[in-house]
């Protein structure tokens, strides 16, 4: 199989109207209601969700059907001294210069 660009494909129920795009919380297994709620919600939270699951679906994908343009991966460190873990996730697009197009594959 290739690779498959279509959003279905990388975020569960992804729907969009010509307007607005529409993707249920439970798309993304690290996000609560309460989390993505508009006025008390987290931001933090929210992209900290959309990065790991974005980062779980590429892995997910065999790596002969991944997109040769876009590369995800993710490194994790924990301070000794404070017990926090420090989460690093690395996307690369190529994107043509003359317009900022993401490069066809």
């Amino acid at each position: 199989m290739a690779f498959d660009e279509t959003p279905t494909t990388w975020i569960t129920d992804w729907s969009e109207d010509g307007t607005d795009i529409t993707v249920p919380i439970s798309s993304f297994s690290e996000l609560t209601a309460a989390e993505a709620d508009a006025s008390s919600g987290d931001i933090r939270k929210i992209w900290y969700a959309i990065l790991q699951h974005m980062y779980d679906a590429y892995n997910d994908t065999a790596s002969g059907d991944r997109p040769a343009k876009w590369t995800a991966s993710r490194s994790i460190s924990v301070n000794g001294t404070t017990g926090v873990m420090t989460t690093t996730f690395t996307n690369t697009i190529q994107t043509e210069v003359s317009a900022q197009e993401v490069v066809d594959e």
